[in-house]
């Protein structure tokens, strides 16, 4: 499990710097779709708690 974790990090690492130092656009479309997907993320973790207030 700490593996997983060490190689996402340094996965997003390597993206932002590929993205600000270096100016990639794929790197940029690639951080703007991870934001996009945390997004969706945050919005299905708040409907599960909406849906287990109201049916709890």
């Amino acid at each position: 499990m700490k593996f997983v974790i060490l190689a996402l990090v340094v996965f997003f690492v390597i993206t932002v710097v590929m993205a600000v130092v270096f100016r990639d656009r794929r790197a940029k479309s690639r951080l703007r779709f991870i934001a996009k997907v945390g997004w969706a993320y945050v919005i299905a973790v708040v409907l599960l708690a909406a849906w287990r207030l109201y049916s709890g």
